[in-house]
This record gives C-alpha cells, structure tokens and sequence, in this order.
C-alpha cells in the first residue's frame, strides 16, 4: 500500500489529500449504511494522517446531518492531516475534551504506520470505548498492520473500512478478531505500479479455484485411484477419516494400507474402501517400494501413521524415497511430514504437506506461529505446503495465497486427516498440487462454516465429509 500510495502521489502527481477525501467519503459512505441514524457517533483521531481520515469522515457525516463529534489526540502532525482537521472545524464539526460513552465509534487513531505500543491517553480512551461498536478506518488501532500483532491497547472493531488492498496482518495472528468485518474502498490505485510486483500475498476467491471434471463416458479408473497409507491400532480413526475425506472429494478408486492391529478399529471404514494388508502390528513395520506405485494416480501417507511413535525407520526410508523420487502426486500430512525436503522443479506440482503450526515448528526449528508467512514460504521450498490455522495459507513457488473460509467449529481432532484425504483425492483426479491444496483449504473452510450455521457447538471431524459433498461447483478443468 505504501509502494502503491508513493506511485499515485509521487509518481502521477495527484496530492495525498485527494486520496484522503476519497478514503474519508468511502467510510462515511458504509458508516451511514450501517449506524443508525439516531446514533450518536465518536470519531477518535490520532495524529497522523489516518486522524486525518477521521476528521474528514466526521464532516462527511456532519454534512449529512449525524449526530458525529470529534475526540482528538492530539494536534494533526501531518500537511494533508492538517488541512483536513481546518475544513472540518470550519465546517461546524464538534469537537469534545473527552470522549464520554457515545453509541458509536469510528476508530481513526492510528493506522498502518504503527509500530511501537499504544500507551498513555490512546490507551486509556480505547480501554473507556472497549465494547462499544466500532468502525475502524484502513485499520484497527494497535494491530501491526504487517504481522497481526496487537502492540497495547487495541481496538477490537465490529467493521474495518480499509483502503486500497487488504492487509496482510489482517489475516495473521490477531488480526482477524481485531477487525471483524473488513470492507476494501477503492481509491483509485490501479493507476500505480502492479500488484504482481508488490504483494505480499493474496486472498482466495470462488472464481480462483479449480475443481475436476467427471466427463460423461468416464468410468471409475479415470476419476482417480488413490493410496492411502493410514492408520495405527492407536489412531485407527485417523485412516478412516482421511478416507472419508477422499471419498468426499469424488475419487474413483480408494485403497488403504493399514496394520493388522488396526483392523479391529476399522468398523466405521467406508465400504468403497479395498484394505491392504500393511502387516503384522500395530503399525506399519514396510512399505512398497518406488517401482511398486505404477497403477497408483496418487498417495496420501501419514494421518496416524505413527500411533503416537517415531515411524520405524524402515518406513520413514520409504516415505523419504516416495517424496524424492515417484512420479504420481504425494501429499504428506501428520507423521510423514519428517519425510519431506526440497524437491526439483519438475516435482514441485505433485509434492503437497500439510502442516499445523506445531508440526512447522518442529520442521523448521522456529516457532511458525510468530511469522506465519515466513513460515509457509520457506516450507514451500518442498513443493506446495499448506499450513492450517485460522485462515490457512497455502505457498506455492514462492507465492502465498491466503484462505477466507473456515469457522472455529474445524478445532477438533481429526479435521486435517480430512482435509489430506480431500486435498489427495482432488489430486488423484488430476488437480495439481497448488490447484488442489487452495480448492482443498477453501472448501474444507466452507464445509465448517455451512455446519456452524446449523450449530456452533457439538460438531465433530466425522462430520465434515457430509458437509463437504455439499460444496458448490468450482470452476473446472
């Protein structure tokens, strides 16, 4: 935004107060959509220029006859802030010593500039309007625009009205609770450099995805014959989950290798399902080899894998072989993902892991939750890693993309043995790995969202597939 910004002001010509009056007529546009009229609205205004924005915004409402008052930081510190705090004093816009408790607040203290904590007064006044609805302006105060940190006292906000582009701390960390409903105003940046040059990331949409085509005269061994390789007398469930999730996704052909030990526990295994016998135990003690895999479209390994163990090491020699070196798609989830590394390019599209941010932890010996980008990216140097959370990011050659849909009701065990079996199927049908893991992440999210909008409580990972079948049609290939 700051590039983009420098290109339009700096570069075209067009003053930085023109922006601003754009931004400042965009909030005031949604403000009086959603506050009612009756309402009595606090605009609090820092002293950069996303104060400068809310000076603006309060005489756009005083203009249109709202019940609006400004509480001030401070004098504006900025040229274009400046003029902005005139025109509205001018214009009649009243302004109050202390911000008392208004039924409305439009949060323009401090925006993208922030980076050391909100303190002293800021502080004080958010902790007094804590609770009451808020719209904030670009973003909320005290999020780390870049990071999702909350630096001090924030602002937990029932809308953002933010400019331009989105932001990517709004995704990270914090930032999703701390903006709520986030709403982008156009102010005329496409005249800048291109997005392709500048972001940091991006934001799935429907139109992205890619979903598989089931042509009239197919038949099942045209629609996928996928291996899964699940599975332990501990966690049994975990195999039959990641089969459900293939299933889900319209595999023709499902395979399991799973342990003797791991057949009593079985029960609830989908009939479509053919049992390999993956030996005596109570977890897999071998594997087939490389050469063995021709008749396979696909491979999912690990959900389970281990019954709570380090895999023996005859296994994890396959699994490293399998990654490196088969020539079908692989997607490595749970206990595989010790499996994987760097491939080359002619292997990245078929190379898929899946981690939480625990298992990224220990993958890259840094604590992942702090830089989630970072993060996903440097995974990314092993073919197309999806790293789940809340608003799942997928990288792929080095570009982030990030995932809108999801609900709290996925924080339960066995949801990511699903979205593997889902993500393995898409590409046994002939997605690649990047297309399949953002179809995978988009409707694994929506699936969460269509079952908390029954219920928000007492949901569980087996009941995901339902959801999933459920899904609209995407875009196909």
């Amino acid at each position: 935004m700051r590039a983009l910004d420098g290109a339009v002001i700096d570069g075209l010509g067009l003053p930085g107060v023109a922006l601003m009056e754009l931004a400042s007529r965009g909030v005031a546009e949604f403000v009086r959509e959603v506050v009612p009229r009756d309402a009595r609205i606090l605009v609090t205004c820092g002293p950069g220029n996303n104060g400068g924005d809310g000076w603006a915004v309060a005489r756009w409402l005083h203009g249109w006859g709202r019940d609006v008052a400004v509480w001030s930081l401070g004098e504006p510190t900025t040229g274009d802030a400046a003029i902005m705090a005139d025109v509205a004093r001018a214009a009649g816009v009243a302004v109050v010593d202390a911000p008392g408790r208004p039924d409305w607040v439009i949060d323009a203290l401090f925006g993208t500039g922030l980076t050391r904590p909100v303190e002293g007064r800021a502080a004080e006044v958010l902790r007094q309007l804590w609770g009451v609805p808020t719209v904030a302006v670009d973003v909320p105060s005290g999020l780390q625009s870049d990071t999702g940190e909350l630096l001090g006292a924030s602002v937990q906000a029932r809308h953002t009205v933010t400019f331009g582009r989105e932001k990517v701390g709004m995704y990270l960390l914090n930032g999703p609770r701390a903006c709520g409903e986030v709403h982008t105003v156009d102010i005329g940046l496409s005249a800048g450099t291109p997005d392709e040059e500048l972001a940091e990331a991006w934001v799935m949409e429907a139109s992205d995805l890619v979903a598989p085509r089931r042509p009239w005269n197919t038949h099942k061994r045209r629609m996928g014959d996928l291996l899964v390789v699940a599975g332990s007398a501990a966690m049994a469930g975990a195999a039959v989950l990641a089969c459900e999730g293939a299933l889900a996704a319209g595999v023709g052909l499902l395979r399991l290798v799973a342990p003797r030990g791991a057949l009593p526990r079985l029960g609830r295994l989908p009939p479509e399902v053919m049992v390999v016998d993956g030996g005596p135990g109570d977890v897999l003690s071998a594997l087939p080899d490389v050469g063995e895999l021709e008749r396979t479209d696909g491979i999912v390994a690990g959900p389970g894998l281990g019954g709570g163990q380090p895999l023996p090491p005859a296994v994890s020699a396959t699994l490293r072989r399998w990654w490196q070196e088969a020539s079908v798609p692989v997607l490595f989830d749970a206990d595989a993902l010790v499996a994987t590394g760097p491939v080359g390019p002619e292997l990245a599209d078929r190379r898929v892991l899946t981690p939480h941010e625990g298992e990224a932890t220990r993958l890259l010996g840094a604590d992942a939750s702090l830089d989630r980008l970072g993060a996903v990216r440097r995974l990314g140097e092993r073919g197309t890693a999806l790293l789940k959370g809340p608003h799942t990011l997928v990288a792929d050659r080095g570009r982030v993309t990030i995932n809108p849909t999801g609900h709290p009701v996925l924080a339960t065990g066995g949801s990511g043995d699903v979205l593997a079996g889902f993500i393995g199927g898409l590409m046994a049908r002939g997605l690649s790995g990047p297309d399949a893991a953002r179809a995978g992440a988009w409707h694994h999210g929506a699936a969460g969202e269509r079952l908390a909008a029954q219920r928000e409580e007492g949901w569980s990972a087996s009941d995901l597939p339902g959801a999933l079948r459920r899904r609209a049609t995407s875009r196909g290939t």
